[in-house]
């Protein structure tokens, strides 16, 4: 299971990179079903996952044997709190409403998890702990990156050859029930669609 977090969360990030260089066909599909399958993965899966137990393995009692029930529940607790920060990545990426507030909630409730693996970690040096911690530590640092990343700035990089439509979306940001300033930013979506 391990693989494939890893190579859902290298596709999920090389997809928003080139997104936010190139326009491809449904590329928010693409980025969407692989975030929501990487927040199942860790939401459904994560009591194996962060215990490094394989997937074949998941169902046989003598792969939890040594595994205590505190920690079971907390690397449950744990796989929560990723599943919401990956979809909250999502959102701000996407720049969908309330993004930043979960984006927020996802790193506040991380920050006491990373204290306690670093605690556990440095009482017993355990090899589930180490890869624990450095998976924290990555998602919580594209999450914060994400976090102070404006909405603005994400348009502004993934609409860069279009400015007009840049324009109209931030209009409507600024007045977001102003249904004229929706009908001039789909019209101008439309003129964008079709030049490309």
């Amino acid at each position: 299971m391990k693989q494939t977090e890893l190579i859902i969360g290298i596709g999920i990030v090389l997809l928003m990179v080139v997104r936010l260089n190139v326009m491809y066909p449904y590329a928010s599909l693409l980025i969407t079903i692989l975030t929501l399958v990487l927040a199942m993965l860790y939401s459904v899966f994560s009591f194996g996952l962060l215990n490094q137990i394989r997937f074949r393995n998941l169902l046989k009692k003598e792969s939890y044997k040594g595994i205590s029930t505190l920690r079971l529940i907390g690397t449950i607790g744990t796989g929560f709190v990723l599943s919401i920060i990956s979809i909250s990545i999502l959102f701000k990426f996407q720049r969908w409403p309330y993004s930043s507030i979960n984006l927020l909630i996802g790193l506040v409730s991380i920050v006491p998890i990373i204290g306690v693996v670093i605690i556990k970690y440095s009482q017993h040096k355990n090899k589930m702990y180490s890869a624990l911690l450095v998976r924290l530590s990555i998602i919580f640092a594209m999450g914060l990156l994400l976090y102070f990343t404006k909405s603005e700035t994400i348009l502004e990089m993934t609409y860069r050859d279009f400015p007009e439509y840049i324009d109209a979306v931030k209009n409507e940001m600024k007045d977001p029930d102003n249904l004229e300033l929706r009908q001039i930013t789909n019209e101008v979506r439309l003129k964008m669609d079709a030049a490309r």
